[in-house]
């Protein structure tokens, strides 16, 4: 058994009842992790909630197109079916392929099989000069329905590299891009090879088999049986591959006859890549269940400042840096161009329809400029009476001949990092944070004093990483021992 120093020594016992050690930090410690799970779980920020959302967003019950003349047309929404996995193309929203600007995983799910927010694909036009009917040799354009999300998926592939391949298989990847670009063009022919241009220009019948070519690399749509684990259970790869017989094309009568050139595809191809575009039995099954989501430049907006908050407390005051670096003619403007270039060196990048939306938004001149300071002053949002009030006792302090002029020196010397956010949460140590903290006083005037509005200005951009009050004034108030 053991004894403390003042037991040995001949003190007295400590009863059941006394607390010793550090008990009280065990308790705030339990007090804190309940504060969070509160929280989280008011904002819905909770792992199992977010699951339940996805859950309940990817099965939605969505439309599902009926044709009554069997012929596929542009704006259809269908199922596609692959026949050697017996499964339903599916994307999952919670699985980001990283090495993508904003792109999903694809997969292929026996589960899958009616119609939901996950598995129904709109079919769309590339090419202008197409009309109603789609037909095969067509460019098309597959697009995830808006049930799932408001903003525009394709599905999409691009070349193998070292960063950029299929999961398991190692070939083509494939992911729901929201990059409108020629990677997500594909056209539609036969299985059969033989039938390619016999059957060119022909409509393309629904619930029949296909294959679907990538137009930039010229393979083929495939699914395998590949395990793919998700939180949706087991699935299987999809993939961009050409699964074509090995055995020798016996076309030599075939090319002696005239029938057929000796460039043309004879090798049929395995059940990997035949795909079908499934469509409804029942026609009510296309009518309208609910209007769809719309991203909206305020959801726009939002994941914006959510990823410039994921770089730190500095995230918007280094975009503002970025856009001054643009801002050649010193008018606070941008044009469209030079907006997306700067999201683009922050790491955001802009599809020209994203830019056209906050264009809208920050254009109050209608002269087709991007006001950078509205649309900064809108990621900061405004900061309450409260925190200013903070922020005018850290200033009074370090403005000790209350002539309202601060110089960095003064700063350097009373500046504490150790409650910082992003030391708190390890993410910096406190030399990175006062290296960085230093860094960031680029004051109007290159005179080395600090205003109490440039003061302001900085802590606007903390204070919109910091969600309580209460958190914004102990950090306040430890950094500047107030």
């Amino acid at each position: 058994m053991n004894f403390t120093p003042q037991q040995l020594s001949g003190g007295g016992k400590y009863s059941h009842k006394t607390r010793v050690g550090n008990w009280y930090e065990d308790f705030e410690e339990r007090e804190e992790r309940m504060k969070k799970y509160i929280k989280e779980k008011e904002e819905s920020k909770l792992a199992v909630t977010k699951t339940q959302q996805k859950f309940a967003g990817s099965f939605k019950k969505v439309p599902h197109s009926y044709s009554a003349d069997g012929y596929l047309r542009y704006g259809d929404k269908v199922m596609l079916l692959n026949k050697k996995t017996e499964g339903y193309l599916v994307f999952d929203m919670g699985d980001k392929i990283v090495t993508h600007d904003e792109a999903y995983a694809n997969t292929t799910s026996k589960k899958a099989t009616e119609a939901s927010a996950r598995n129904i694909f709109q079919l769309n036009k590339a090419d202008d000069d197409s009309d109603e009917i789609i037909r095969y040799g067509d460019k098309i354009r597959i697009q995830a329905n808006k049930f799932m999300t408001g903003k525009n998926l394709y599905l999409h592939s691009c070349q193998i590299s070292p960063l950029c391949y299929a999961r398991f298989s190692r070939h083509q990847e494939v992911c729901m891009h929201i990059k409108k670009i020629y990677n997500t063009v594909w056209t539609v022919e036969p299985v059969d090879p033989l039938k390619k241009k016999i059957d060119h220009g022909k409509p393309v019948p629904a619930n029949s088999a296909i294959t679907i070519k990538h137009c930039s690399t010229g393979e083929l749509l495939a699914s395998d049986l590949i395990d793919y684990r998700n939180d949706f259970g087991l699935e299987y790869e999809v993939c961009v591959h050409n699964n074509a017989t090995k055995n020798k094309s016996q076309n030599l009568a075939l090319e002696s006859a005239g029938a057929i050139a000796s460039d043309s595809a004879t090798k049929f191809l395995h059940d990997q890549n035949v795909w079908m575009f499934c469509t409804s039995s029942d026609p009510k099954a296309a009518e309208e269940v609910e209007e769809e989501m719309k991203y909206t430049v305020d959801d726009l907006l939002k994941d914006i400042k959510n990823k410039l908050l994921e770089r730190g407390s500095y995230g918007i005051r280094g975009l503002a840096r970025q856009f001054k670096i643009l801002d050649n003619d010193g008018g606070r403007k941008l044009d469209l161009k030079e907006f997306q270039d700067g999201m683009l060196d922050f790491g955001f990048t802009l599809t020209d329809e994203q830019a056209q939306l906050c264009l809208k938004k920050f254009d109050r001149d209608g002269d087709g400029h991007v006001n950078f300071d509205e649309f900064l002053r809108y990621l900061k949002g405004d900061i309450n009476e409260f925190r200013e009030n903070l922020i005018k006792l850290a200033y009074d302090k370090l403005d000790i001949n209350k002539d309202g002029q601060v110089t960095l020196e003064d700063i350097a010397k009373l500046y504490d990092a150790s409650h910082h956010p992003d030391v708190i949460s390890k993410n910096k140590t406190e030399e990175q944070v006062y290296e960085e903290f230093m860094s960031q006083w680029d004051t109007q005037v290159a005179d080395g004093i600090v205003t109490f509005d440039e003061f302001v200005e900085y802590f606007k951009d903390v204070s919109a990483s910091i969600d309580t009050d209460e958190y914004f004034e102990v950090m306040i108030r430890n950094a500047w021992g107030i």
